[in-house]
Order: structure tokens, then C-alpha cells, then sequence
């Protein structure tokens, strides 16, 4: 007889990286790094304060490697 339950091994990831997040606020195109910020708290009320400035940090050092003011 079969198992009546199998197991998926596979990792969940329900939480979004900061890079996700970077890439999800970039389509906005915020013009400062207030209104980044701001974009992160409203589409992201769930993650904690760390998680959204880790995502505007990614956000700022994208900036500068593609040679745009701060």
C-alpha cells in the first residue's frame, strides 16, 4: 500500500529578499530616498525595518554602480 502522504522537499520562501524588494519598488521609479522608503512600508507592511532598509540600501548602491546621483 501506498503512502497517503508524500513530502515536498522543497524550500517555501514566503518572506521576499531585499533584491525582490529593490526590484518591486524600482518600477515606481521613486525619485528620492524618502519616497523609496516610503514605497517599501506601504507594499511591504509586513516585513520589519531592517528587511526595508536592506532593500533601499540595494537600492542606493544599484544607483551609484549605474553612475546616478544620490
Amino acid at each position: 500500500m501506498g503512502q497517503a502522504f508524500t513530502y515536498d522537499n522543497a524550500p517555501v520562501t514566503l518572506v521576499p529578499t531585499p533584491e525582490d524588494m529593490a526590484a518591486r519598488i524600482m518600477t515606481f521609479a521613486p525619485a528620492t530616498d524618502a519616497e523609496a522608503l516610503k514605497l517599501l512600508r506601504t507594499r511591504f507592511p509586513e516585513s520589519t525595518l531592517s528587511m526595508r532598509v536592506a532593500a533601499l540600501d540595494f537600492l542606493l548602491r544599484r544607483r551609484r554602480r549605474a553612475g546616478r546621483p544620490q
